[in-house]
């Protein structure tokens, strides 16, 4: 049967999950199908002479995500930053199929925790893909809220989630008690509140034991723009603040996309 084309204005997700079904038949290969309908859709993208960033040679995906995330044609293309972080992710997906490069573009420290209980699974006969999701549930955060000694107050934000997060706790707390000027403190909320919504879709995860690419998508954008508002923050107050501790989270999440999905994404590096 012939490979369906997008139609005028249709999402591309929409597309990608019509064509995979159109064909299922003809290419029963899920990963197969699903490089068969991103094909079909660049030709048309190439035809309307959409932008589409390459990533570099050998160039990982969260240092590909970031520099697309940000590029000026990109944002021109795609102003909103959901649509325009899962139009990268998709880019990125179309040249690499990322479990099985996984290991080539890795970024995880082999002297950290999770690198080093990853190596350890390896030795003993288990694939990288199994040993990177059994490490991340284990060693990055906590395995389940933690019991916060007060409510927390953020210059009028109290977050429903920050139990997740003891990192994101003393954070917050050293910036209450830094006498910020009413400019700053306007970044720290808004900074409160991205990270209490990650902390949200977290949360959600562990208890339903699934998280979507949407969501998955959404959480890693949420984390970019929180690494933005510290960094302006930190630029205010001639500091800086080690927010590594909000990657953790989104390995988390990402432990419980579905390994079928090909859509399975990079915490942001900076």
């Amino acid at each position: 049967m012939p490979i369906p084309k997008p139609k005028e204005g249709e999402p591309e997700q929409d597309f990608i999950s019509r064509c995979a079904r159109a064909i299922a038949d003809e290419f029963p290969d899920n990963a197969q199908r699903i490089a068969v309908c991103y094909s079909k859709l660049r030709e048309k993208m190439s035809k309307d002479e959409l932008f589409v960033l390459q990533p570099k040679k050998n160039e990982n995906r969260g240092n590909y995500l970031s520099r697309c995330s940000k590029n000026g044609k990109m944002r021109s293309q795609f102003p909103n930053m959901k649509e325009r972080m899962g139009y990268c992710l998709n880019s990125f997906n179309s040249y690499y199929k990322y479990w099985a490069k996984l290991e080539e573009f890795g970024e995880i420290p082999k002297d950290s925790a999770l690198g080093m209980c990853i190596a350890k699974k390896k030795a003993q006969g288990v694939d990288y893909k199994q040993a990177y999701r059994e490490c991340a549930s284990k060693v990055v955060v906590p395995s389940g809220p933690i019991v916060l000694a007060e409510e927390i107050n953020i210059y009028g934000v109290k977050p429903k989630h920050f139990d997740m997060c003891p990192g994101a706790v003393e954070l917050f707390k050293h910036f209450v008690d830094m006498g910020l000027n009413e400019e700053t403190i306007g970044m720290v909320r808004s900074a409160a509140l991205v990270a209490d919504r990650v902390f949200e879709i977290e949360k959600q995860a562990i208890e339903d034991e699934y998280v979507d690419q949407d969501m998955m998508i959404e959480a890693v954008a949420l984390v970019e723009d929180f690494k933005d508002i510290i960094h302006e923050i930190d630029e205010e107050t001639g500091m800086v603040h080690d927010v590594s501790f909000m990657d953790g989270h989104i390995e988390k999440i990402r432990t419980y996309v579905d390994m079928e999905d090909d859509l399975i994404v990079e915490p942001v590096e900076y």
